[in-house]
């Protein structure tokens, strides 16, 4: 082969691996004043997080763990999410939290919320 016939092939098969899925991961940066939190219930647009119960704000959004939007008629999730209030108090994001994020988060100084010890007298 030529030296005008490599080049371009050289380039094809570089362009192909840098498409790989694993070269296109995508990373997610929170707003510092995200906090971390345990979702427990949703019924939109009430929200229980960290056992508090939160409503949703009008221009409220859910980001999954590929950062799309969910419909808030399908938000079922229960764990571990990051979420920001706006200025009334109501939830304005919530993001729905990969391993990795809440690992992340712990080396950010967020503290993984406990679950409440609840005693049943019968």
């Amino acid at each position: 082969m030529k030296k005008t016939q490599i080049l371009p092939l050289f380039l094809v098969i570089f362009l192909i691996v840098l498409s790989n899925p694993v070269f296109s991961q995508l990373h997610r940066n929170f707003p510092p004043e995200s906090k971390l939190g345990k979702l427990t219930a949703v019924s939109f647009p009430q929200f229980t997080i960290n056992d508090q119960q939160m409503v949703m704000g009008a221009s409220g959004q859910i980001r999954g763990v590929d950062n799309l939007i969910i419909l808030p008629s399908m938000a079922n999730y229960i764990g571990l999410v990051r979420y920001q209030l706006d200025i009334m108090g109501n939830l304005h994001r919530v993001w729905i939290l990969t391993p990795d994020e809440v690992k992340a988060a712990e080396h950010e100084g967020q503290q993984i919320p406990a679950p409440k010890k609840r005693f049943f007298f019968f």
